[in-house]
C-alpha cells in the first residue's frame, strides 16, 4: 500500500513538472532567437492546463481509494499529503489559468 501511496506522490511531481515550463505570459512575447518555441496558443495552453489540474485531482482520489477503509494512521498520514500535495500543485495551475483569463480580458 505504501510503495502503491508513494508512486502517486511521484505521478503528481511528474506532472507538475511537465506544468512548469508552460508560463501564461509567454503566450504574448516578445521572442528573442534564443527563446525556445512555443507550439502552442492560447487556447491549447489552457487546455493543456486545464487537463493537468484534473489529473492531479484524480491522483488525489486514487490515493483515497487505495486507503480504502484503512484505519492505519500512517496510510491515513500518506493519503493527506497527497491530497494536500495535489490541491497545492492545482492551486498554481489554476493560478496560470487564471492569468491567461486576464491576459484575454486585456486583449479584448
Amino acid at each position: 500500500m505504501q510503495k502503491a501511496l508513494h508512486e502517486l506522490r511521484s505521478f503528481a511531481h511528474v506532472i507538475d513538472m511537465h506544468q512548469l515550463t508552460k508560463d501564461p505570459t509567454l503566450v504574448l512575447g516578445p521572442r528573442t532567437p534564443s527563446s525556445p518555441v512555443r507550439e502552442m496558443n492560447r487556447f491549447q495552453l489552457a487546455r493543456y492546463l486545464d487537463y493537468c489540474a484534473e489529473m492531479l485531482a484524480l491522483t488525489a482520489k486514487l490515493a483515497a481509494l487505495y486507503a480504502g477503509e484503512t484505519d492505519d494512521p500512517v496510510i491515513v498520514a500518506a493519503v493527506n499529503d497527497i491530497e494536500t500535495l495535489t490541491s497545492d500543485l492545482g492551486r498554481k495551475i489554476w493560478q496560470k489559468i487564471m492569468i491567461l483569463g486576464q491576459l484575454d480580458e486585456t486583449r479584448t
